[in-house]
């Protein structure tokens, strides 16, 4: 296709990959982003090979980061018995892109640097767009300004404002059970105890699994700071609740403490050497009607049409693979209404079935002790279908890692299906004691 007038709306990890994509094929970009600078803030985010090697192709230079490379992900028992590897160590040769270990900040300075060296790309830093014109299509600032593309495309993520427009039906997030610690630890402590020190020295991600909660580790900054994620369901938490209107909160380590004192010692020290931190509710929302607008000219990808619990890590990956479809049904169509369609036709079921596995993986990382228990510490040991662990079965790692999203291809089975009530969850809410000190026993 000729080279386009894109508009982006949002510089999230989505906007600014989708910004390089099309960028990189000689269409012209502006990116719209409302904060007025990228600030030194979140936490630790995995980029899977699936992810970074699309990022590589597109001049994203990961060399001027300190960064880890992961070894895979391990899996324990909240009592700290290891249950199984589920190791990484072929990344690299079989999918062709390492699987890193990042501080979120970096990954997004590392972009915003690539954008940079794109002349044809323009990024707009405090540019809070309050209006769209599908028709055009176009976008008014709340500055009054108008700017008129050939192509609009919202990264504005889990709020977005088209979302509802372009589905043709109200769908809102909807909480999913579960709350998120964010927590970066100082990696000294743990490198001065001889308990700890591996979590540091050996950068596996580590998932401590427990009875409604679970913990996951890792290393950042080349063993800097030490990366924590710990998700707990809304009625096992002893903590402040984040407020029904609210997305997020501050809360002190106490909590976490409180909850956790039954755990094995590295969980309970790294609960220890948490200071404050910011608690978010986990929210997702069912599969939208479409992705694209009627008029065929505004579309929206990442978090604003898929959003998903972080269990399999994938969240900023499915976004970067939106980029790449979308530039590759770019250049594999001279009609931007077909190529549009071609993009939602592929991404949309892969997206919706990568988001439906993070609530399955939800499930099996909180299970209480019993039978359901030692049912699943079995599974994991073999390398099946019937493992409940999503990359311990190859077949499902090579369909996650090794696919290339600047190909198209004949679409998959949507699945269309709500995400309801399962037998498991029934279990949880009958062994559940509400007794904070009976749950940390």
């Amino acid at each position: 296709m000729k080279s386009l007038r894109v508009i982006i709306v949002g510089g999230g990890i989505g906007g600014l990959q989708t910004a390089l994509a099309l960028g990189a094929d000689g269409h012209t970009v502006t990116v719209f982003e409302g904060a007025k600078e990228f600030l030194e803030v979140g936490a630790g985010i995995r980029v899977p090979p699936n992810s970074s090697r699309l990022s590589l192709s597109w001049g994203v230079d990961f060399s001027s980061i300190k960064k880890e490379i992961s070894l895979g992900n391990r899996f324990v028992e909240w009592k700290g018995n290891i249950l199984a590897d589920c190791p990484f160590g072929d990344v690299q040769e079989k999918y062709g892109s390492p699987y890193y270990f990042l501080h979120r900040a970096d990954l997004i300075k590392v972009l915003v640097d690539a954008v940079a060296k794109n002349d044809n790309v323009t990024l707009w830093m405090n540019s809070w767009v309050s209006d769209y014109d599908f028709d055009a299509p176009a976008v008014i600032l709340s500055s009054g300004e108008r700017f008129d593309a050939d192509l609009v495309i919202g990264a504005d993520g889990i709020k977005s404002a088209v979302r509802n427009t372009i589905n043709g039906a109200p769908l809102e997030p909807q909480d999913t059970g579960d709350v998120a610690y964010r927590i970066l630890v100082p990696a000294g402590p743990l490198l001065a105890d001889p308990a700890t020190r591996h979590l540091v020295e050996q950068p596996w991600a580590v998932h401590w699994m427990g009875p409604e909660a679970h913990a996951v580790g890792y290393p950042l900054r080349g063993g800097e700071l030490y990366n924590v994620i710990i998700d707990i369901t809304h009625d096992t938490d002893v903590g402040k609740p984040v407020g029904e209107d609210e997305w997020r909160t501050q809360g002190d380590n106490a909590e976490l403490v409180k909850r956790f004192a039954g755990w094995c010692e590295p969980v309970r020290k790294l609960c220890g050497l948490t200071g404050t931190y910011l608690k978010w509710k986990l929210a997702d929302f069912d599969q939208m009607r479409r992705w694209v607008h009627p008029g065929g000219k505004v579309a929206v990808l990442g978090d604003a049409c898929h959003p998903m619990m972080p269990y399999m890590a994938q969240g900023a990956a499915q976004a970067t693979e939106d980029a790449a479809t979308l530039q590759a049904a770019l250049r594999s169509h001279d009609n931007l209404g077909e190529a549009l369609r071609a993009y939602e036709k592929q991404r949309l079921p892969r997206a919706a079935y990568v988001a439906r596995n993070t609530r399955i993986l939800q499930e099996w990382l909180h299970l209480y002790d019993g039978p359901e228990q030692e049912r699943r510490d079995e599974l994991m040991k073999h390398d099946a279908k019937e493992n409940p662990v999503y990359w311990a079965y190859s077949k499902r790692r090579d369909w996650l890692f090794g696919y290339n999203a600047q190909e198209l291809e004949a679409s998959e089975e949507i699945y269309n299906g709500r995400i309801g009530d399962t037998l498991l969850r029934k279990e949880f809410r009958a062994l559940r004691t509400y007794d904070a000190d009976i749950i940390a026993r």
